[in-house]
């Protein structure tokens, strides 16, 4: 930690020298631009202008192998994730195997990532979308009616033994997740300003992504109902008590991630999280009748739970807002003061 002393420059101005660790760090010197954000907690984010376009952001390059592909799309995804802009893949003589496979997951799995060159053993691809065109704040929102759409879709075809495509549903919520991780990584690196993203403070951040993956495998879980569904013949009976119990299910987390989610732009409205708890923990004494198909209760009993997380998650981060505009002394009388 570095401490200066607030110097007077001008009229009405006051200023600090800056650490000369970090001016070497990017070299900088006079005459060069900074920007400084106000963050919400009143933290001053002081970055030199041009870490947007670091190089290692940019670009990265990396060699396909044949021989172990889910590797290597692996590696793909982690570099869209941690906020590369252009990705180029040497994959030689294997460049059709490896456009065939980076298709599927370019439409099934990521948004904004593009093809958009092909030379003599390379395929280049980049991330065209504007990544502040869906900011955090409406990703949670639209993940959070995502789910029970998906848990109802779930829910008709069990009782009706219709087909669905789950696939299509599931990958949309892996979008938006792998959409919105990248988005932190930008503003962890310094690439986006916070205030763009919905985000209240950095401090938060950690939560909003275990809230953001807390959504992620809801929509796993509901996909593995449809999953348990078509996997073997059930009763009638069976699919009937199965749509009833995931009905409910669904219900709740309507309920709750409606709830819980406003919460974090109205915290006034904020839920009883002790009414939460108590309602979960009824609904999961139902799921657990005996009797019941073991892979049901599982996947009905997960997404309960990960209501039950939702629900904390969000009291923590409200409470962690709160804490940044109130003090011990508010609130006190004189002479407690």
């Amino acid at each position: 930690m570095y401490k200066r002393r607030l110097q007077k420059m001008g009229a009405a101005s006051l200023g600090v020298s800056l650490p000369k660790k970090w001016l070497r760090h990017y070299r900088l010197k006079q005459g060069d631009e900074v920007d400084i954000e106000v963050l919400p907690d009143y933290t001053l984010l002081i970055r030199p202008s041009f870490v947007k376009s670091r190089a290692g952001y940019s670009c990265q390059v990396f060699k396909y192998d044949d021989s172990s592909p889910n590797a290597s799309i692996m590696r793909l995804v982690s570099l869209y994730i941690n906020g590369v802009d252009s990705i180029k893949v040497l994959c030689g003589s294997t460049c059709n195997s490896f456009k065939e496979k980076i298709y599927r997951l370019l439409e099934r799995n990521i948004i904004g990532l593009e093809i958009i060159e092909e030379g003599e053993g390379y395929i280049t691809v980049a991330c065209l979308v504007d990544i502040l065109s869906l900011p955090l704040s409406e990703v949670l929102r639209k993940m959070g009616r995502l789910v029970p759409a998906m848990m109802r879709d779930v829910e008709s075809s069990i009782t009706s033994g219709t087909e669905l495509d789950i696939e299509e549903r599931d990958s949309l919520i892996d979008k938006l997740y792998l959409y919105s991780v990248r988005q932190l990584n930008m503003v962890m690196q310094g690439r986006l300003l916070l205030e763009k993203t919905g985000l209240k403070s950095m401090g938060e951040a950690i939560s909003i992504a275990n809230l953001l993956k807390i959504l992620e495998r809801m929509g796993d879980h509901a996909a593995q109902l449809y999953r348990w569904s078509r996997s073997r013949p059930h009763s009638m009976d069976s699919r009937r008590e199965a749509g009833l119990l995931l009905g409910e299910v669904r219900a709740a987390a309507e309920k709750i991630l409606g709830e819980y989610l406003a919460a974090l732009e109205n915290p006034e409205e904020m839920p009883s999280l002790e009414d939460t708890i108590m309602e979960l923990r009824i609904l999961e004494d139902k799921v657990r009748k005996p009797g019941l198909d073991p892979s049901l209760v599982i996947s009905l009993t997960r997404i309960i739970a990960y209501l039950r997380d939702v629900a904390e998650v969000v009291t923590d981060i409200v409470v962690s807002r709160e804490m940044q505009e109130s003090t011990c002394s508010e609130g006190l009388t004189t002479g407690e003061q």
